[in-house]
């Protein structure tokens, strides 16, 4: 087989590549954007379930309850004020 072939063959079969955003809350005080820092596929954030959070926001310094489903997919800059890691694995707040 010729070679440019084996490299077309070998391109259709690779599946596609899936843009990864990073999961993004706004904090209810102040409207402030704020990331999590956990990079994602639209399709993995829309089949989480509604897990929420109480964890102390980096901009107004007061405990908030986040949700999943408040939370969205951007490309932040790198000035974003960022929340702890543990924003989806806190089991202070109330979950479903």
């Amino acid at each position: 087989m010729p070679r440019d072939r084996e490299r077309e063959e070998s391109e259709a079969t690779v599946s596609p590549v899936k843009r990864l955003g990073v999961v993004m809350v706004r904090c209810p005080k102040t409207g402030r954007e704020l990331s999590t820092g956990i990079e994602m596929d639209a399709a993995t954030l829309e089949q989480l379930p509604d897990i929420r959070s109480m964890i102390e926001c980096p901009v107004c310094r007061v405990e908030h309850v986040w949700s999943t489903r408040e939370a969205w997919l951007d490309n932040p800059p790198p000035d974003t004020p960022a929340l702890p890691w543990l924003f989806f694995n806190n089991r202070s707040a109330a979950n479903d």
